[in-house]
């Protein structure tokens, strides 16, 4: 059975060797946005916040979530910036991560949660109660700098 933790700050260093190729996908999806180098430093300077999916004592991670509490002007939101796993591995342990995820937001005092993703997430969120709210059209120049 799956669990899901908070991945304190001191303990990154035993935690994120393991999540190279998650950490690979999460660096490809975002399109020259970030590189692993970037999502690192993200969470070594507090900015966002590593959760894992894992089962047992923590003997193997299949999957991570990176969030993020974004300021704006009215509001606050909790945001889910990058997750990756193990194929099926979010979708089984949906119902865990949607409510962990709901409780830290609340427990956050955010106003709700906000997480871009490819549209093929659109039909297996809506059970947690998210709807599409934008949809992100890109146009990537690959060859300039």
């Amino acid at each position: 059975m799956y669990e899901i933790t908070l991945v304190p700050y001191g303990y990154l260093h035993t935690v994120l060797p393991t999540l190279t190729p998650y950490l690979d996908r999460s660096e490809f999806w975002s399109h020259g946005r970030a590189s692993i180098d970037d999502i690192i430093k993200f969470l070594y300077t507090g900015e966002m916040h590593l959760w894992v999916v894992y089962e047992g004592d923590f003997e193997k991670v299949y999957a991570y979530l990176i969030t993020e509490i974004k300021q704006y002007p009215q509001a606050k939101m909790f945001t889910i910036q990058y997750c990756a796993g193990d194929t099926g591995v979010l979708e089984s342990a949906g119902e865990l991560v949607f409510s962990t995820m709901e409780k830290a937001a609340r427990d956050s005092k955010c106003a709700g949660i906000e997480f871009f993703g490819r549209p093929g997430w659109g039909p297996y969120v809506k059970q947690f109660g998210c709807t599409v709210q934008t949809i992100v059209y890109e146009k990537h120049f690959t060859d300039e700098v």
